[in-house]
């Protein structure tokens, strides 16, 4: 059996996504969109595990990361607002970046980006937004997913 490493973070980027709106109180905290995007950030991470993880992909990998990416950007693109996809844009390009630099994503890689989503939904600036998506980093660490 073939073990293969995992070039992406080991836990839901949904689940923190999910974890981090819920400490938004207020219309924030209520707001659809934060459920939109969490599921378009599993989408985007399952694309990721499948293209990059370690070893050639195969071409059933390659499919199911390209069917994984195209619901990634559908989800979000019903949010019809560009931020957003600016936003998982530059998640993209830069994961893939250090991907192709032989590096794998971590976590510290992509919550900025975490916290610029988070920051549209919340209206709060970058740097609370970050504080928030750092706690729910640690709460779903710790609760193993």
């Amino acid at each position: 059996m073939v073990k293969t490493m995992r070039r992406t973070p080991e836990f839901s980027l949904k689940e923190v996504f999910l974890s981090a709106v819920g400490r938004l109180s207020g219309p924030a905290g209520r707001d659809k969109r934060g459920e939109v995007v969490a599921e378009a950030l599993g989408y985007l991470q399952e694309g990721f595990g499948a293209h990059y993880a370690a070893g050639a992909a195969t071409d059933d990998a390659i499919l199911v990361g390209d069917y994984a990416y195209a619901l990634a950007v559908e989800t979000i693109a019903r949010l019809d607002e560009p931020r957003f996809v600016g936003v998982a844009s530059r998640m993209i390009r830069d994961g893939a970046g250090e991907i192709s630099r032989g590096g794998t994503v971590s976590i510290s890689l992509w919550t900025p980006h975490l916290a610029q989503l988070l920051g549209i939904i919340s209206g709060e600036d970058e740097n609370r937004s970050e504080e928030r998506i750092r706690a729910a980093i640690e709460e779903v660490k710790s609760a193993g997913g």
